[in-house]
């Protein structure tokens, strides 16, 4: 069996949607003849911690740790965190009441850690790299990012090990949206960009989730440029009934994610069908939608700490309608969030809301799955909410069945296609 040296900054026991993606696709690369050899950090900075997930790691995955050093210990003495608290990826967003020392903290980290903060794990990186290519021999690297450093350190791999070498990438670099508003010095966004380009330019080929990101990457510099979905491994579809309507949403929540939309249609649904309803959001919100929530007092929402991938599954066992809110950025359009494919995997309707006329309103399309919303569609919004509440009250039951057009989202669809990637840059 042929190998492949998968760097990643995410895995178990780390949490969170970028940690998936990769497991996914190491869980099912040896059925198309790839052996996944895992490098990966000891101890990472993680929005999240999931120790359930260490049971879904591939027994024939080889891993290697190694350290790194980070400044988010000393961001948290000096912000006043505690040292278990987990630090969001748009940790670097500007807040409505934010103390001067996170200010400065934002500053540092958009003008001093170019391309982001865990540079400091490129040279622990590059050192123990070229001891597992000595050890392993693999065929290739595959490395996905953010955090996107790493992709500066997996270029210097692939030219010191003589390895064909994939970039993947599960956000944007420049345009991510947690990047969009923070104050960058010319000096610094030029170097960001530089190593962007030099990471797109120099990879054998470039992987990513959505067709929209393809075109953005595809923009800067020529290459060789695929979509691999985040996909869904299999379905949880279970329903177990439940006297409220119950509505999730989960995930991280973040300021470009506003639910007001979703709070102000509901609000105007009837007294009958509030007083039944539960609205859940699993996970971390953005630190502002407490004091909006908190307006909205005439509505059941519920805010759930995150919860372990096959917890939340189960939890979301006795829901009716899931809730997705898709970012307002400049790549919307083309852009599908992981926890889409989850909300897949669960067959129950999905209501989204966004942007008309992108990859995401097309998928929930032909597959079936739910509908999607412009950000002003309040009475549209009202409209589907009163409908899936009848069906709810009338059947017992919103699920919906599958079909053919789910079969391209599978993980094991997309891997396959990986594989066949990783077979033709390797010949």
């Amino acid at each position: 069996m042929k190998k492949v040296l998968i760097i990643t900054y995410y895995w178990p026991p780390a949490g969170g949607p970028g940690v998936q993606r990769v497991l996914k696709f190491a869980k099912y690369l040896p059925e198309f003849g790839w052996q996944p050899i895992i490098l990966t950090v000891k101890k990472p900075t993680s929005p999240a911690r999931d120790e359930s997930l260490v049971a879904s790691i591939p027994s024939d995955a080889i891993v290697y740790k190694t350290r790194s050093i980070e400044p988010f210990g000393v961001y948290k003495k000096f912000t006043g965190k505690k040292s278990s608290d987990f630090i969001p990826k748009d940790i670097i967003v500007e807040k409505t009441h934010e103390p001067h020392r996170e200010k400065l903290s934002r500053w540092f980290r958009a003008n001093i850690f170019i391309p982001d903060a865990r540079i400091g794990w490129i040279p622990f990186l590059i050192l123990k790299g070229l001891k597992v290519i000595h050890n392993e021999q693999p065929e290739l690297i595959f490395s996905t990012s953010p955090p996107h450093s790493l992709q500066l350190a997996s270029m210097y791999l692939a030219k010191l090990g003589h390895l064909k070498w994939i970039a993947d990438f599960r956000d944007p670099w420049l345009e991510a949206y947690w990047e969009s508003e923070i104050s960058k010095n010319r000096i610094s966004h030029r170097l960001n960009s530089w190593y962007e380009k030099r990471v797109l330019k120099n990879s054998d080929c470039v992987t990513t989730v959505s067709p929209g990101i393809v075109e953005l990457l595809r923009s800067k510099t020529p290459n060789r440029y695929e979509c691999l979905y985040n996909g869904f491994g299999i379905f949880y579809d279970e329903f177990k009934p439940s006297d409220k309507f119950k509505i999730v949403f989960f995930g991280n929540l973040s300021k470009y994610q506003s639910p007001k939309l979703f709070f102000d249609a509901l609000t105007s649904c009837s007294d009958t069908i509030k007083k039944q309803t539960e609205v859940y959001f699993v996970g971390k919100i953005f630190d502002d939608y407490n004091d909006l929530i908190h307006q909205y007092s005439e509505l059941n929402i519920i805010l759930q700490p995150y919860l372990a991938f096959d917890e939340l599954m189960m939890f979301c066992s006795d829901a009716s309608l899931m809730l997705l809110i898709f970012h307002q950025t400049s790549y919307t359009l083309g852009y599908i969030t992981a926890k889409m494919f989850d909300y897949l995997a669960l067959r129950r309707p999905i209501l989204a809301i966004g942007l008309k006329g992108g990859i995401g309103e097309q998928i929930l399309v032909e597959t079936e799955s739910g509908q999607l919303f412009n950000y002003q569609d309040l009475n549209k919004i009202q409209g589907y909410i009163e409908s899936i509440f009848n069906k709810w009250k009338e059947n017992g039951s919103t699920h919906i069945e599958t079909n053919l057009a789910l079969n391209q989202y599978s993980t094991r669809e997309n891997v396959r296609k990986l594989a066949k990637i990783f077979e033709e840059v390797t010949q």
